[in-house]
């Protein structure tokens, strides 16, 4: 049996992406949050977790992590300033 092209371009319309990125919701400077659960994959977090604050010049704004799945990075420093929207963690999603 051969392929076509259009058998290909299904297959690979179908593929996954598991990696999300969480997002800062707020500037100001980056304050990571110690793991709430960490398993030997590395962390586990639930939508709706806390990752990090935000400090936005004395409002405290929370990164809460719309993904579900392993926390594979951070993608910016502790203490760094970041801007709206700015990627801050990576996570491999499930």
């Amino acid at each position: 049996m051969h392929e076509t092209v259009e058998d290909v371009i299904v297959v690979s319309d179908q593929a996954p992406i598991r990696e999300r990125v969480v997002v800062s919701p707020s500037a100001g400077k980056f304050v990571p949050l110690a793991p709430e659960v960490f398993t030997s994959e590395g962390e586990w977090v639930e939508p709706g977790g806390v990752l990090a604050k935000i400090d936005a010049g004395g409002d405290v704004v929370p990164v809460l992590s719309p993904h579900r799945g392993w926390v594979m990075g951070m993608l910016a420093l502790p203490g760094q300033p970041v801007h709206s929207g700015e990627g801050l963690f990576w996570i491999w999603g499930c």
